[in-house]
C-alpha cells in the first residue's frame, strides 16, 4: 500500500524589505518629504501667530512691549513646535531634521565661522540696498525697529530669545526642514537661496531683505557641509549675539 506523500510545508509570503531609515547616515539630504506634505506644514506657523496676534492685541488690546515679547515667543515656538512633533510622529525620529546626535566642537567651531561670514555679507547687502534706496528716493531708509524699540526689563528677555531660542527654532525650520524639503529636488544653489529668501521674507523687515537672504544661504551652507544642524544654530546664534551687543551698547 502505498504512503500517501506528506503535506508540503506552508510558504509564508515573503516580507517587503524594510526601508531605510530617513535619518541614515550615508543619506543627503536627510528629509525625505514630498511637496504635498511640505507645502502644508509650512503654513502651519502663520496660521499659529495671525491667531496669537488677534488673541494678544486685537481680543486683549494688548500693545505694550511685553505683549511683543509673548506674540515674539508664540511665533519662535510656531516654527518649532510643530515641525518637530510632525517629524517625529512621522518619520520616528528627529535625525531627519539635522537634529542629529554626535555633533563635535569642529561643527561648533565651523558656524561660529560662518556666523561671522554671515554677518559681512548681511552687512555689505544692506548697505548697498540702503544706497540703492536713498539714491532713488532721496532719503535714507529707517532700518529701526525690532529689538532696538524694545524697552526696560523686556529687552533682555528679547535679547535672550534672539540669541537662544531664535537659532533653534529657526533653523530647525528654515533649514531642517524647508532647505531639506528643496535640498532633495535641487541642486545646493537653488536650495540655499530659496530657503534663505523665505527666511528674509517671514522677517517683515524689506530694507534688510537681501542680507537676511545672504545670510540665510550660508547657514544652509554650512548645514550642507556639516550635516548637522549644530553647526547652523552655532552661526544663527553668532549672528544674533553680535546684533544684540551692538544693539545693546548703543541704548
Amino acid at each position: 500500500m502505498s504512503q500517501l506523500p506528506a503535506p508540503m510545508p506552508a510558504v509564508r509570503p515573503a516580507l517587503p524589505a524594510v526601508p531605510p531609515r530617513p535619518d541614515g547616515p550615508d543619506r543627503w539630504p536627510f528629509a525625505d518629504w514630498g511637496p504635498s506634505e511640505l507645502l502644508p506644514m509650512l503654513l502651519v506657523p502663520f496660521g499659529i501667530v495671525l491667531l496669537a496676534q488677534y488673541l494678544v492685541v486685537g481680543f486683549l488690546g494688548w500693545t505694550s512691549d511685553g505683549a511683543r515679547v509673548l506674540i515674539s515667543a508664540v511665533e519662535q515656538l510656531a516654527l518649532f513646535v510643530p515641525i518637530v512633533v510632525w517629524v517625529r510622529r512621522t518619520r520616528g525620529s528627529l535625525g531627519p531634521l539635522g537634529l542629529r546626535p554626535g555633533w563635535t566642537a569642529g561643527d561648533v567651531g565651523a558656524g561660529i565661522g560662518a556666523g561671522l561670514l554671515a554677518i559681512v555679507a548681511g552687512v555689505v547687502a544692506i548697505g548697498i540696498t540702503m544706497a540703492v534706496v536713498e539714491a532713488l528716493t532721496g532719503h535714507r531708509p529707517d532700518v529701526s525697529g525690532g529689538l532696538g524699540s524694545i524697552h526696560g526689563p523686556w529687552l533682555l528677555l528679547e535679547a535672550s530669545m534672539a540669541v537662544v531660542l531664535a537659532p533653534i527654532c529657526e533653523e530647525t525650520f528654515f533649514r531642517g526642514f524647508l532647505f531639506q524639503g528643496l535640498r532633495l529636488r535641487m541642486r545646493l544653489l537653488p536650495a540655499a537661496l530659496l530657503s534663505g529668501g523665505f527666511f528674509a521674507f517671514v522677517h517683515v523687515e524689506p530694507i534688510r531683505f537681501f542680507g537676511l537672504a545672504a545670510m540665510g544661504a550660508i547657514l544652509a551652507g554650512v548645514f550642507e557641509r556639516r550635516r548637522t544642524l549644530a553647526a547652523s544654530i552655532a552661526a544663527h546664534a553668532t549672528i544674533n549675539l553680535i546684533a544684540v551687543i551692538g544693539i545693546l551698547a548703543t541704548r
